[in-house]
């Protein structure tokens, strides 16, 4: 194989990239939609509290690869808002998810998704 066959298959192109965030985003809408200052609206209110933290950090990760008034890295505070888990149980939950690898801890009480980990968890998730 050709250096040149090599490059087009590894190296991507920004088509490529608008491409995969499409396919999320259809995965994602099912689930989710986020307003316009950011709370992330959950469709299924019978997630688990840890799947309801990584669907508002999953989600906020896509809203910030459309839009740049969004942030990637969600606060506690946000959290809660779009989750309605206390606080004390939320960074429970978040830390779990820091623990799976699906997010981590950008500082203290500020989370953000693992972005190659936000497929495979909305593949996971029951078709609403």
């Amino acid at each position: 194989m050709s250096i040149e066959e090599l490059r087009q298959k590894f190296i991507i192109t920004d088509d490529v990239v608008k491409a995969r965030i499409e396919t999320l985003i259809d995965k994602a809408r099912p689930h989710c939609a986020v307003t316009e200052d950011g709370l992330v609206h959950i469709a299924d209110s019978g997630l688990s509290a840890k799947d309801k933290i990584k669907l508002v950090l999953a989600a906020r990760a896509l809203a910030a690869q459309l839009d740049e008034k969004f942030a990637a890295e969600v606060p506690v505070d946000d959290l809660v808002r779009s989750t309605g888990i206390e606080p004390n149980q939320l960074r429970t939950r978040a830390n779990d998810a820091v623990k799976e690898r699906f997010a981590r801890a950008v500082r203290r009480g500020v989370y953000s998704a693992n972005p190659h980990k936000i497929e495979a968890f909305l593949d996971s998730l029951p078709n609403s």
